[in-house]
């Protein structure tokens, strides 16, 4: 006995326009009033799952949130990068956070730069060697 889900527009004094749902029982044409969520009419949406946050920071004044997106690793907006760089960072990781400055996506703020939007980096090791404004090694990896 198959039931087909339907609904009806109806037009309430109190209340207006209003749905009601109902099934079709196709032996009988009964038309049965249901509850839309335990019919399956309506779906419940369903809470999109949050990636794992993940944080790093350093003695140097690095405060950072990010999490995996697929392949790339985004720095949450809100973090707050090491002001300056050691000696060993990388040419291009001090580049890449002059390019943020530039941009006005990391602003000085008190004794770190702060991050306005959320930003996208091909690695965590990249992201890492930018917030903390070092080479990513030793004790610092997010956790």
């Amino acid at each position: 006995m198959k039931k087909t889900p339907f609904v009806k527009r109806i037009t309430h004094p109190d209340y207006g326009e209003l749905y009601k749902f109902f099934e079709l029982d196709a032996e009988t044409q009964e038309e049965t009033p249901v509850d839309p969520f335990d019919a399956g009419i309506l779906l419940m949406a369903v809470e999109e799952q949050l990636p794992e946050i993940l944080t790093i920071t350093s003695k140097r004044g690095a405060d950072a949130s990010g999490y995996y997106a697929g392949e790339k690793f985004v720095v949450m907006k809100g973090s707050k990068f090491a002001a300056s760089t050691t000696a060993k960072c990388p040419k291009s990781f001090v580049k890449l956070r002059e390019k943020l400055i530039l941009e006005g996506l990391l602003i000085p703020l008190h004794s770190q730069l702060f991050l306005l939007e959320d930003y996208e980096f091909d690695s965590p090791m990249i992201a890492m060697g930018i917030v903390i404004g070092s080479r990513g090694s030793g004790p610092h990896s997010w956790k």
